[in-house]
């Protein structure tokens, strides 16, 4: 039928359009965080863009369900505004024949998505942490800049360079300082250098002929000179992967190995089942009246499409606290929209 096409191509055209718009708006976001952390020396440059890139699954799977749910209502209240529906409902089109390929979008959208959560994601996080850590060995000599203070560790340790040498990377007059819990350290030297351990991958400041003075909480003062002196710097913030399940697909947590994989199971599997209701929920929502508001079934979809999203969180938070090991998980919130879209859907199935 000739309608049932046009509603795909419209909820298809405009959820395409929409996710666009949020993906660009995620990115953005993204995008601020990644130059903080450049500004900051935890990142080089040109790891910025690279990172972006491999963020876009994770924006994907943030707004994929908004885009679909706001797509099928902005075509559906279109075409009930137009009269449409209305003359498909005089003409004995039956509510299946005309919203079934709407039901089809939205089981192949949120196939999309789950290929996503369960594979794609999990390659991305596997490539960011090859990324960060190719990142970190140049993030500290890329930041330096000579004649100022340059900070590391969360402000824990403090670093000076009067110049660098181009040529070899030698540094000239260095000044260290770091506060730990119990000691105050500085460290000065005329000359020294970076280089990394290439066994456990560690960053090392090699000084030469320099001096050193520890001070202890007790008020115990501590002076030292020496020839050559090892400072190991501590590790770029966001080095590695992150939590070892955030890299395993879905078949891997399948079933999970422990409360930290159940979460994560949950969490993958979160984002394809609120694409399927949210999508499905969005017919019976974009019914309107022949003088009805236009955008008042955008604000109670959006605002149901908040509430389920904030109760996910707070489901996985509860997961990570109570370490939970078994239990209902998620499956009580997936369920109780699943309700509340075969109520709307069996009340406006009757209406037709």
């Amino acid at each position: 039928m000739i309608l049932p096409r046009y509603l795909y191509r419209q909820a298809l055209t405009t959820s395409a359009m929409t996710l666009v718009v949020l993906m660009g708006v995620v990115s953005a976001l993204f995008l601020a965080e990644l130059l903080s952390q450049a500004a900051q020396g935890q990142l080089p440059g040109f790891g910025v863009l690279a990172l972006l890139v491999l963020k876009l699954p994770e924006a994907i799977l943030m707004v994929a369900p908004l885009a679909l749910l706001v797509g099928v209502l902005f075509a559906l209240g279109q075409a009930h505004e137009s009269g449409e529906v209305t003359i498909a409902r005089a003409s004995g089109v039956s509510y299946w024949a005309c919203f079934r390929p709407l039901m089809g979008l939205a089981l192949a959208w949120s196939v999309g998505v789950l290929l996503v959560a369960g594979w794609v994601l999990p390659w991305t996080v596997q490539q960011t942490g090859e990324v960060m850590a190719d990142a970190s060995q140049q993030a500290l000599v890329a930041s330096l800049q000579p004649g100022q203070f340059d900070r590391f560790d969360q402000g824990r340790v403090t670093l000076y360079v009067a110049g660098v040498d181009a040529e070899d990377g030698q540094l000239r007059d260095v000044f260290l300082q770091h506060s730990g819990h119990e000691t105050e350290e500085m460290v000065s030297a005329p000359t020294g250098r970076l280089w990394q351990d290439p066994a456990d991958q560690s960053r090392y400041l090699s000084l030469s002929q320099g001096h050193q003075i520890r001070r202890d909480l007790d008020g115990g003062l501590m002076q030292l000179s020496f020839a050559q002196n090892d400072v190991r710097l501590p590790p770029p913030a966001g080095d590695g992967v992150g939590l070892p399940e955030m890299a395993l697909s879905l078949p891997a947590l399948t079933p999970p190995a422990d409360s930290a994989q159940r979460r994560e199971w949950h969490w993958r599997l979160a984002p394809p089942i609120g694409t399927l209701l949210l999508g499905i929920l969005a017919i019976p929502l974009a019914w309107r009246a022949p003088r009805g508001g236009r955008y008042g079934s955008v604000v109670v979809a959006v605002l149901v499409y908040l509430i389920y999203s904030n109760w996910v969180h707070v489901g996985l938070v509860w997961m990570e606290g109570a370490d939970a090991r078994t239990g209902p998980g998620l499956w009580p919130i997936h369920a109780a929209l699943a309700v509340l879209v075969a109520s709307l859907w069996t009340w406006r199935w009757r209406q037709w």
